[in-house]
């Protein structure tokens, strides 16, 4: 193993080619730095540098372990940068706002699983519409937002996005459960439980849904996810969602989530928006990645 002051005096006498003028950047005495040169020629077993009368000069050993420094050194700098946003992230303030059937389960097991390691940062998490994502990113109200992919203004990016279409739920012993997928014919021949306000945009690129969805008269309608929950569970109805508001229910076999037979909603995704005109903080850069990794970690269950 190398030791580390070697190998910065190595890549320094290798930059300016001389032992003297190495010394004087460095602030080191010249013997000291020579001795460091001759240490690690002996344990290499090969000089590492043509001593000239102008300076020195690597050798084609010296060469190959120069490449390795550079590697070496680069990884270091990139290590101890992560290491710096570390301890950087320890305290602050994380601000999001999300879909709110992630609010449900999704978020609070995420914001769980951070503050093991960072327990003194507090946080803001709020629902909001699809469309409001977008705005509060770019007004700087939050620090990133969880929402259905659609035509962002620049003034926002995505980080990353997985597939999120819309499906049905419902309690596990359900008819429906038994399907692979389900077709609107289907689903009605059973009462249905809807969320206020308007679906994601996105779901009107599915002419069959959108149709559907306007001829349905709903058993139960609420803006409470928790209601139309626990309505599912007491098998009052179905009802439409992504996966991530009912993790915990169906890994329990509680409730079950099966596709809509119809191509247009299956293809919406669900994206992390931050802003593309500044930086994250310290902080909600470490949540950011926390939370993509996340979204992944569930999306391939």
């Amino acid at each position: 193993m190398l030791h580390g002051a070697a190998l910065f005096y190595f890549r320094e006498v290798a930059r300016v080619g001389s032992i003297r003028k190495a010394a004087a950047s460095l602030n080191v005495a010249a013997s000291a730095l020579n001795r460091q040169i001759i240490n690690l020629e002996d344990r290499l077993g090969t000089p590492l540098f043509d001593r000239l009368p102008g300076g020195m000069r690597l050798t084609v050993a010296g060469d190959l372990l120069l490449r390795h420094v550079v590697d070496t050194l680069h990884d270091f700098d990139r290590v101890r940068v992560a290491i710096d946003d570390l301890k950087a992230a320890r305290s602050g303030h994380v601000a999001i706002a999300a879909l709110d059937s992630l609010l449900v389960d999704f978020l609070p097991r995420t914001v769980d699983r951070f503050r093991v390691d960072f327990p003194a940062v507090t946080y803001s998490v709020m629902a909001a519409q699809p469309p409001e994502m977008p705005v509060m990113v770019a007004r700087g109200d939050i620090d990133m937002g969880l929402t259905f992919v659609g035509q962002f203004p620049g003034s926002v990016r995505t980080i990353t996005e997985i597939a999120a279409p819309i499906g049905v739920v419902m309690r596990a012993d359900h008819p429906l459960a038994n399907k692979l997928a389900v077709d609107f014919d289907e689903v009605s021949r059973y009462p249905v439980l809807t969320q206020s306000g308007p679906l994601p945009k996105g779901a009107d690129v599915d002419a069959a849904f959108d149709n559907f969805k306007a001829q349905i008269k709903p058993k139960l309608q609420s803006n409470s996810i928790q209601m139309l929950k626990v309505a599912m569970m007491l098998n009052m109805g179905v009802s439409f969602f992504t996966r991530l508001g009912f993790l915990q229910e169906i890994e329990k076999g509680d409730l079950a989530w099966r596709p809509l037979s119809s191509p247009g909603i299956n293809t919406l995704r669900i994206g992390l928006v931050v802003s593309a005109q500044r930086d994250l903080s310290p902080p909600a850069e470490q949540f950011a990645r926390c939370l993509a990794d996340d979204l992944h970690r569930f999306a391939a269950v």
